[in-house]
């Protein structure tokens, strides 16, 4: 059958920080057929691919993707089991294997529970908490090398993991599905971590307001958090954005936020924080499409 794309359809209520304009082109794939024709047909057009699973960490700019984007996140969500390993499409929530993980009396990402994005993204970041990332229990991954026009399959050590990077950090791909490897937890200890992990969130992190999870990566020394409240910004307004009053590494919509005032806030902070402790901040959020407003550089 052949692919549906949709064309000109917003973004802004498929993020969680609720803004961004428009895609030019827009698939939602319900195989990994769909996703290889999908790509191709925007090669043929020229026109660039960004995979999309929940909307979580990205700032998509105001004047929108002008190219396809491929969500991931609608209907490529399957996660079948075999043992105490499990096979998971990249579109499924991450909370939501975490959740049968622990169905299943087994542990190993019980410290990610709760964290609001796509197994793909968790993937292509390797997004972690509290210590452990989703790469120790990483088997496999299954991608579409864009470049190459083909399905690859990766190892563990292929995936090059690091504090949030990967080799997807570079490499234009779709990722399509992971294997994943998990250890047995009879006394139930990753659950209670799993709850205390959850709660721990509820307290510290702004929920209740559209945000896109941790703006700034950790730097070696300090946490991103600490070091922003400290240079005297938690609070610090722009527009109608703003530096979460509750987790000063959470920049929240408080209802009529833009992309560029984030991104300008988010420079302001880069500036202010080198100002203050000679850190330069790198951004965890990935930016989607064209700002006009520049980063902050040292120099």
């Amino acid at each position: 059958m052949p692919i549906k794309i949709k064309t000109d359809i917003p973004l802004a209520g498929k993020t969680t920080l609720k803004m961004g304009g428009n895609a030019g082109f827009y698939l939602q794939p319900e195989s990994v057929e769909d996703i290889a024709n999908g790509v191709t047909w925007a090669q043929e057009r020229e026109a660039p691919v960004f995979t999309m699973g929940n909307g979580s960490n990205v700032l998509v700019s105001d004047l929108g993707w002008p190219g396809l984007v491929i969500d991931i996140g609608a209907r490529f969500d399957r996660i079948d089991w075999e043992g105490s390993e499990a096979v998971c499409l990249s579109g499924a929530p991450l909370g939501g294997l975490v959740r049968e993980m622990l169905e299943r009396n087994l542990a190993g990402l019980e410290t990610l529970g709760g964290i609001p994005g796509t197994v793909g993204g968790a993937l292509f970041m390797n997004a972690g908490a509290y210590g452990h990332s989703i790469s120790e229990c990483v088997v496999s991954v299954d991608f579409y090398d864009i470049a190459h026009k083909g399905m690859k399959t990766l190892s563990k050590e292929g995936l090059k993991a690091r504090y949030r990077r990967t080799v997807f950090s570079s490499m234009p791909a779709v990722i399509l599905s992971g294997r994943f490897s998990f250890r047995p937890d009879a006394q139930g200890a990753a659950r209670q971590i799993h709850n205390d992990c959850l709660a721990k969130r509820r307290g510290k992190h702004p929920l209740e307001m559209p945000n896109c999870g941790s703006v700034f990566k950790n730097p070696t020394m300090a946490s991103a958090g600490s070091l922003v409240e400290s240079s005297g910004l938690k609070g610090f307004r722009l527009g109608d954005v703003e530096i979460s009053t509750k987790h000063a590494n959470f920049i929240v919509n408080r209802g009529k936020g833009t992309a560029t005032d984030v991104r300008r806030l988010i420079a302001h902070v880069q500036k202010t924080v080198y100002a203050k402790h000679g850190v330069l901040l790198e951004p965890e959020v990935v930016f989607v499409g064209e700002f006009k407003e520049p980063l902050f550089k040292i120099g």
